[in-house]
């Protein structure tokens, strides 16, 4: 009997950012306070697909939409094949946690979320000293080597003490990323470190926030990891999530920085779950018992409401 993983990738086929999105859509630009709100409807459905049945399951996944810094979830409902039913929990970072087991015998398996969320709206109040402190600690992927030294050297915040000097050097950390590293889905996986993708010069979305947070870090800005999704209107299917950074800048909270295109967020970014790194946020992530081969398959549907 093999343990096998079934964790979901981060990255996305179809990382194209909205065109002419006004606030927040470029380089450079800070996202208003008082941004118009935009309202959204989501389904994400996942397939396990495997050679033969397999004996248990055992996956938790970080699908709801989250509450607060500009985004209000205001429905989700979650949707499991085999009459499963999911638990849910909130975990450390403030992210929604819903998790299941499922013990008989399988030769398939489907999770399809769907949500309405709000985002767009005035951020919350900044969270507290301890937890953005937290994001500061070096973890693998994310870790200090030569590269990311390198890469911080390159972007010093003249003035740490002002927030435009450290926001401005944050956009150019961003456009380095996008200009010097290649989007390319073929050349990393899930478990890729940091220096990898740095010897690789190319990665994905998951690939260049790591980046990104590493050498926020190495520059002293505490940075986390965001999972979650991008609209574009006219691009109804998207074929998996997307990720991107948040970092923080005093007296602004969390901002967050798009390195693979390379832009702050805008309200067409909706924000799942954060963390540390990757493994911290992954959409889902779990193990199955049995020794048949599978395939996973990812379909996101994003619209505008209202």
């Amino acid at each position: 009997m093999s343990r096998a993983a079934a964790a979901a990738r981060g990255g996305s086929a179809r990382d194209v950012l909205p065109s002419q999105q006004g606030a927040g859509g470029g380089h450079g630009r800070r996202r208003s306070r008082d941004a118009a709100a935009v309202k959204l409807e989501i389904m994400h459905s996942t397939r396990y697909r495997y050679a033969g049945p397999i004996a248990e399951t055992v996956m938790e996944v970080r699908l709801r939409p989250m509450d607060g810094n500009g985004q209000r979830c205001l429905d989700f409902k979650l949707e499991l094949s085999h009459g499963v039913k999911a638990r849910a929990y909130v975990d450390g970072f403030g992210n929604h946690v819903h998790y299941f087991n499922l013990v008989r015998p399988h030769s398939g398996l489907s999770v399809i979320s769907r949500s309405t969320v709000e985002t767009g709206l005035d951020p919350d109040a900044e969270p507290g000293e301890e937890l953005v402190q937290d994001f500061l600690r070096f973890r693998s992927p994310v870790k200090e080597v030569d590269g990311v030294v390198e890469l911080a050297r390159r972007h010093a915040i003249a003035d740490p003490a002002s927030a435009e000097s450290v926001e401005g050097a944050l956009d150019e950390l961003a456009l380095t990323i996008s200009r010097e590293f290649t989007y390319d889905r073929t050349v990393t996986n899930v478990y890729s470190s940091v220096d990898e993708v740095l010897e690789l010069r190319a990665g994905v979305c998951q690939d260049f926030a790591h980046l990104f947070i590493a050498a926020a870090r190495a520059m002293g800005v505490p940075a986390r990891y965001v999972s979650g999704y991008i609209h574009s209107p006219g691009e109804k299917i998207i074929t998996a999530s997307h990720a991107w950074a948040e970092a923080w800048v005093e007296g602004r909270g969390w901002i967050g920085f798009d390195a693979t295109h390379p832009v702050r967020t805008t309200p067409h970014h909706v924000r799942l779950a954060v963390g540390r790194d990757y493994t911290d946020a992954a959409p889902t992530r779990g193990v199955y018992v049995g020794s048949a081969t599978g395939t996973m398959s990812i379909s996101v549907k994003t619209h505008s409401v209202g």
